[in-house]
């Protein structure tokens, strides 16, 4: 028997149908190349880094380890041909490049911790700590996304302390949307909301991008929005999960 031609052995890689691949893999690219806005922000907005933060430099170091980090989430991904169910390495199962997608996650936000208050090595190393406890639950086979949300709050809480716009703590509430997309994924294994999952869990660094900008420009966002935007995103969420969560399992291109 010949050999599949390349396409069509990449392709194999992908079980899902074309236009759920599409989107999977659209968001993930998204996912992929959204440090970048963030980096185009840092750079064009380097004297108000510079001037407000402790160590500006260590925000490229971030959105480096960012984008290794979602490299490796995409390499999980494809081990488990793109059809992400419970007990799997993309999903519930330990598997190494998604240990390493969670360590890296963690590790870029201590960066941005440092970057922002290095001074208080207190708080830094607590956070590293935290990272390091993260990795030992994973390793012993329990979840480690408490221990992530609480780095991943005091890098918000640090963020918002250095640049003034509650605006980056809707990076909290994009992290409950990610979550809830995933729950709704392993669900129903409806495929669609893989794509819904990578597209929110980047979001975050537009929050971030978006309150550098705004604060920059002595136009921080108000109180008043982040609660509006938060409570609408919370209660679109209630009102659509009877519905989400009836969505039928994606059929896999291969059966």
């Amino acid at each position: 028997m010949e050999p599949l031609p390349a396409q069509q052995r990449l392709r194999a890689q992908i079980d899902l149908p074309t236009p759920v691949a599409i989107w999977v893999i659209v968001a993930h690219a998204i996912a992929q190349f959204t440090p970048l806005l963030l980096l185009w922000v840092v750079y064009a907005n380097w004297e108000f880094i510079v001037a407000n933060t402790y160590a500006p430099g260590l925000f490229y170091l971030a959105i480096a380890i960012m984008m290794t980090a979602s490299a490796f989430e995409i390499a999980q991904n494809t081990s488990d041909n793109w059809y992400l169910e419970p007990d799997m390495g993309s999903t519930t199962q330990p598997a190494l490049a998604d240990f390493v997608f969670y360590l890296l996650t963690g590790s870029s936000m201590v960066i941005l911790i440092a970057a922002c208050m290095g001074h208080l090595w207190w708080l830094v190393a607590s956070s590293a700590v935290l990272v390091g406890v993260s990795a030992f639950l994973y390793l012993s086979d329990r979840a480690p996304f408490a221990v992530l949300g609480i780095v991943g709050l005091l890098s918000t809480t640090a963020l918002f302390l250095t640049f003034g716009d509650p605006i980056v703590f809707m990076q909290i509430v994009t992290g409950q949307l990610t979550l809830y997309f995933f729950s709704l994924l392993l669900k129903t294994k409806a495929q669609s909301m893989h794509g819904f999952t990578a597209f929110l869990s980047t979001s975050g660094l537009w929050m971030l991008a978006w309150a550098i900008t705004g604060s920059a420009a002595g136009e921080p966002k108000s109180w008043v929005l982040v609660i509006t935007l938060a409570a609408g995103l919370g209660l679109a969420a209630i009102l659509f999960k009877p519905k989400l969560e009836k969505l039928s399992a994606t059929p896999r291109r291969s059966e």
